[in-house]
């Protein structure tokens, strides 16, 4: 059975786009639902993935009579009248009384015989959802669409009291979670609240009279007001029911005026009501609603106050990710999402893959890791069997991060230990040795791996001399590079080759691959000879001492990396910082021409990948080192 995928969900905006490349279809009146089968079984789940396949009992022998071996398919699950409208109040009356007909309105198909088509463009999707539906003339209804004008379409929509409708980028792959290269543009107004209570009735045989709702708004509950209409005899007596167990004796928000709250009941705000209304007044309260159904498929707490966002907006950053997508790299790799929205990629379990970990740039952590495989065969030498230390950012750039060298509890089973003596005793250091291991730093939140210049298998013996060229602020690029390229000539003359790389800030490492043979003490006290030598001889230009206040004006030669225990950026690592720009490794050629030490961001590495390796021969390479 294939795994539960979260559906994409569209964003409300104010007008259909202008222009072409955009699909329009009807929007439906219904339950959203992701349908998983496979050997004759069935799965159909709400949008937030709850199994709901007995209630829609009807849709499993149509779905299991399709032509293909296992699929996932997305659509809604609506009741339509004679005319062809969708009507959610019908649906619920439908799946309480077990009367009406259902039908499953398919508008997308992400997997079939085994094959994932989420990276496929939609109108592909469509034309392979369509093949494998058929003429079906059962339950199962292909949701066909139009390639028009979109004003065209929905003025038609309208005219025809139909919900509205959805317009979806024809090029785009599927994503799950709120995007905009889908969009809603709906002709009247509904949306979900929360129900927090109700005022009885003084007619004889009616329950109540109004139901009081609430929408979650700057992070607390807010009393939204009141809905009288739209209830039927067995819709009242179902709200009753349930009113009667979530019964409180206070109101759950502290907003209802006075005059409301003296005649009002109070209940456990759980229950998730769908009101169509006319408009918002001054204060924030819905106009002339009516009442259409309680959702089952949506938890209160996610129940905000929808907000329209422009077209224009919305179009341009659809715009502006289709630009950002085709600079990335798109590797293949094993994927599978689970019921909860996690998703297991080379098998690695990463939760909540959408989560914005650059928010400045808009980069997830789907698209991190996205990163991390594409560059995996040239960062993998670089740091497998390394001791590392993290920098941990949970909740992404510019939020609050911290600096991990230890192991700790709850570390995926990718990350390895190796016991490293300290002063106090030993303690555990981590190691990754394959691409699992960077998936998962992305999964554990870390935006910086740093390395120590060992490997695990003998952390007393150096194998990597790497100079950090630090300037102070103000000082301009040109004199960094120049600061390196004097580094390599002067390494050069006592016979070693080495590398540069941009780290992804404002500095530069030069970086010289060693064999093993030689004691830390000797290591770092080569890398301070080489700093004080640049110091002392020219002393306008550099300095030693990483005091921020001696580096005025001047490049602060770091060689403490070559310390036992010191660490630093790995190459292709990305930096904690606004840009999502990534440590690059350049040729001494390159270097000359870049005007800042971040040439490159996470999605821009396919041109950088394309190209020939900055530092050939780098592992080749057999050099001691020497003695001053």
């Amino acid at each position: 059975m294939p795994a539960f995928v979260a559906p994409q969900l569209a964003t409300l905006v104010d007008e259909p786009p202008q222009g072409g490349g955009w699909l329009y279809e009807i929007k439906y009146d219904g339950y959203r639902a992701v349908a998983s089968l496979a050997g004759g079984r069935v799965a159909i789940r709400t949008r937030n993935g709850l199994d709901w396949t007995d209630r829609f009992a009807a849709l499993v022998p149509a779905l299991q009579a399709l032509p293909c071996r296992d699929a996932v398919l997305d659509g809604e699950i609506a009741v339509a009248d004679a005319q062809g409208h969708t009507d959610f109040g019908a649906l619920q009356d439908a799946l309480s009384s077990g009367a009406g007909k259902l039908a499953y309105y398919l508008f997308d198909l992400l997997e079939l015989d085994g094959k994932d088509l989420r990276g496929l463009p939609l109108h592909d999707r469509k034309e392979t959802l369509r093949k494998l539906i058929g003429k079906n003339a059962g339950p199962l209804v292909y949701s066909d669409h139009i390639e028009t004008e979109g004003e065209t379409m929905f003025a038609r929509a309208c005219a025809l009291k139909l919900e509205g409708i959805i317009a979806k980028r024809a090029d785009a792959p599927y994503r799950s979670g709120r995007t905009k290269s889908w969009l809603k543009i709906k002709c009247g107004m509904e949306q979900e609240f929360v129900v927090i209570g109700w005022r009885a009735s003084d007619k004889a045989g009616r329950p109540f009279s109004s139901l009081l709702l609430a929408v979650h708004d700057g992070g607390r509950l807010r009393y939204a007001g009141r809905v009288g209409t739209g209830y039927t005899g067995a819709r009242l007596a179902r709200l009753a029911a349930a009113f009667k167990k979530l019964a409180r004796t206070s109101s759950p928000v502290d907003d209802v005026p006075r005059d409301i709250a003296r005649h009002a009941h109070f209940v456990e705000p759980k229950l998730v009501a769908e009101i169509e209304f006319r408009g918002w007044t001054r204060d924030g309260l819905v106009r002339h609603g009516a009442f259409k159904g309680l959702r089952g498929d949506k938890p209160a707490r996610e129940v905000v106050r929808e907000q329209e966002m422009p077209t224009k907006k919305a179009v341009r950053s659809v715009a502006a990710k289709a630009k950002q997508a085709k600079k990335r790299s798109a590797p293949v790799s094993k994927r599978a999402t689970a019921d909860d929205g996690s998703e297991t990629i080379e098998g690695v379990r990463v939760t909540h893959p959408d989560r914005v970990l650059f928010a400045d740039h808009n980069v997830t952590k789907r698209e991190l890791i996205d990163h991390y495989i594409a560059v995996a065969d040239r960062m993998l030498p670089h740091i497998v069997n390394r001791p590392i230390s993290l920098v941990r950012c949970p909740q992404g750039s510019g939020k609050a991060c911290f600096f991990q060298k230890h192991a700790s509890d709850g570390f995926p089973d990718a990350f390895k230990n190796v016991p490293i003596r300290e002063k106090s005793g030993k303690q555990d250091y981590l190691y990754i040795t394959d691409v699992q291991g960077l998936i998962a730093s992305v999964q554990v939140g870390v935006l910086e791996l740093h390395i120590w210049q060992c490997h695990v298998d003998d952390v007393e013996k150096p194998d990597r001399l790497v100079f950090d060229f630090d300037p102070d602020e103000g000082l301009d690029f040109a004199a960094v590079r120049t600061a390196a390229r004097d580094m390599r000539d002067r390494l050069k003359k006592l016979g070693l080759e080495s590398f540069a790389m941009v780290t992804g800030g404002k500095g530069v490492h030069v970086v010289a691959p060693l064999t093993r043979g030689h004691s830390w003490d000797q290591h770092k006290d080569f890398a301070e000879a080489m700093a004080r030598l640049m110091e002392e001889e020219e002393p306008e230009r550099f300095v030693a001492n990483m005091a921020k206040a001696k580096r005025k004006g001047r490049i602060f030669v770091d060689y403490l990396r070559n310390q036992r225990g010191a660490t630093a950026i790995c190459p292709f690592s990305t930096r904690a910082r606004k840009g999502a720009h990534v440590a690059l490794p350049v040729s001494w050629t390159a270097l000359a021409r870049l005007p800042n030490a971040h040439p490159a961001a996470v999605g821009e590495m396919a041109k950088v990948l394309r190209g020939k390796d900055p530092w050939p021969n780098y592992f080749k390479l057999r050099q001691k080192l020497p003695v001053l």
